[in-house]
């Protein structure tokens, strides 16, 4: 009976199955088998999966203070992993920590002093949100446990420090970790490449770090590494590069995938190529969430509103629920083609219809459609009415559309609300600064501009690349480091004695 049973709990991977789990429980308790290891084990594996991790937690907690029987290192795994699944991460480092209470307590005898913590647990628990999300520091000390434990020298172990790591932008270490295991698979070299993918000024070393594990010929990539690679030559928008690395995937199978194809419509709208992009999601059987995003990203980037809300009346029609991330990127190709009517309209539905709370960027967004639209009164009241979620972001907002607008009231008091936020924000201070310069106010100026210098408030500096002849080519402000730059000095002065005689004329 108990091999029976055991078999059942096995398929009971979802909240549908949720009334037979807890039925094979009761018959358990009834029939006494819950003093059997592994039917416990399963049991605890089963409401984890169904998604009732109370019930889960229950159960443990009620056999160990019963002391009703032992717990090996797969139940502790289950009940800690099933934490880490469904959101209860505070639960599962307490469960961590009386793990390892538990065996030391234990380990007075020898029958279990090689039991405890495993390269399972601490790659579960590394994983969480607790230490993705949180604070690093809950991470740091696991790799502490790691490295004292010689827990680290497991491949899973060392590839969630890898994600760890990466995810707080700490690359260098996430390359240390990398770099000091024995062993690697393509899950090692996919998260080193998509944690670069993710930062910022990363792209070419994440091509990079590619070639190298293409070189490496024990390891394949897999269709989560193609989606970082593309996403990084969408950041670069290189078409070229892209073409190369979409050869690649066509060899080796990729291209059905839809993390790939997600990915493909996602470097194809970065690069402008929205024809492409439409073809490319087209072809995919069944488009998720993140496939129509990718496409509506695309449109919203190109400030093609019409066609974005096409989209997503098609998106609404096929009964796909859309997300925050569907309303901002419909709200941004609104914001960019003055569509205010369409923009304020889908803002009440997202929440009125479909339930989706208005985070900071879609407040920021409406605000910036207001405000290309002259609406500076409105975009001020807007964000007024919610004052508890607005963030520095609507305010900056509101302070550049007053800059392009010249209304210098309006400014300052949107400046002055920044500041508040983001006391040493510089283009808060710059505007400002730019508006008592208008006003004739120099003394104000020269205070202000000496406060900036006090405090070292910098502004950060523009970026800019361009794609020529199979090379990027960066530019920054104030960076004479560029080997042409003598030529591109030379051309741009001529372009500009061109325009100004054209004007003239």
């Amino acid at each position: 009976m108990t091999e029976q049973l055991s078999l059942v709990l096995k398929q009971c991977a979802s909240p549908k199955f949720t009334a037979l789990t807890k039925a094979i429980h009761s018959k358990s308790l009834k029939l006494g088998k819950l003093s059997c290891l592994h039917f416990r084990t399963n049991i605890l594996t089963a409401y984890s999966k169904c998604g009732i991790i109370y019930d889960a937690c229950q159960l443990f907690d009620e056999i160990a203070d019963q002391r009703l029987c032992f717990f090996d290192t797969v139940s502790w795994n289950s009940v800690i992993s099933g934490c880490v699944q469904n959101g209860k991460d505070a639960e599962a480092f307490r469960y961590f920590k009386n793990m390892q209470s538990y065996y030391s307590n234990c380990s007075h005898g020898n029958d279990f002093q090689d039991l405890g913590p495993d390269s399972f647990t601490l790659s579960s628990i590394i994983s969480s949100s607790y230490c993705l999300e949180m604070n690093i520091i809950h991470g740091e000390q696991l790799h502490g446990y790691a490295l004292k434990t010689a827990i680290l020298s497991s491949i899973s172990v060392g590839n969630s420090l890898i994600t760890l790591y990466a995810k707080w932008g700490r690359l260098h270490e996430s390359r240390l970790v990398f770099e000091s295991m024995p062993e690697l698979n393509v899950v090692s070299w996919t998260a080193l490449i998509s944690g670069h993918a993710q930062q910022q000024g990363n792209e070419e070393e994440t091509l990079r770090m590619f070639v190298l594990m293409m070189r490496n010929k024990n390891q394949r990539p897999n269709q989560f590494t193609f989606a970082s690679i593309f996403s990084s030559c969408g950041k670069l928008a290189s078409l070229s590069q892209g073409m190369l690395f979409i050869s690649v995937a066509l060899k080796m199978g990729h291209f059905s995938n839809i993390h790939v194809q997600n990915s493909l419509v996602g470097f194809c709208s970065d690069c402008g190529y929205l024809e492409e992009a439409k073809a490319i999601f087209k072809h995919i059987t069944n488009p998720d969430i993140v496939s129509w995003n990718s496409l509506l990203k695309g449109y919203s980037q190109q400030g093609r509103g019409e066609e974005a809300l096409s989209v997503f009346e098609e998106m609404c029609k096929r009964c796909e629920t859309p997300d925050a991330i569907t309303f901002l990127s419909v709200l941004s190709a609104c914001r960019h083609t003055g569509m205010v009517f369409q923009g304020l309209k889908l803002f009440k539905t997202m929440k009125e219809d479909h339930g989706i709370e208005p985070e900071v960027e879609h407040i920021s967004c409406i605000v910036d459609l207001l405000g290309r639209a002259g609406q500076l009164h409105q975009a001020e009241e807007f964000i007024r009415g919610f004052q508890f979620k607005v963030s520095s972001s609507a305010w900056r907002t509101l302070l550049g559309a007053c800059r392009v607008h010249g209304n210098a009231e309006l400014a300052k008091l949107a400046a002055s609300r920044l500041l508040e936020l983001e006391p040493c924000d510089a283009e808060a201070q710059i505007v400002v600064s730019h508006i008592y310069a208008a006003n004739g106010r120099w003394d104000m100026v020269a205070n202000l501009r000496c406060s900036i210098k006090e405090k070292g408030v910098r502004k950060e500096p523009g970026f800019s690349w361009i794609e020529v002849g199979n090379r990027v080519h960066s530019f920054v402000v104030a960076d004479w480091g560029h080997s042409q730059i003598e030529e591109i000095q030379k051309t741009l002065m001529e372009l500009t004695n061109h325009i100004k005689d054209w004007i003239v004329d």
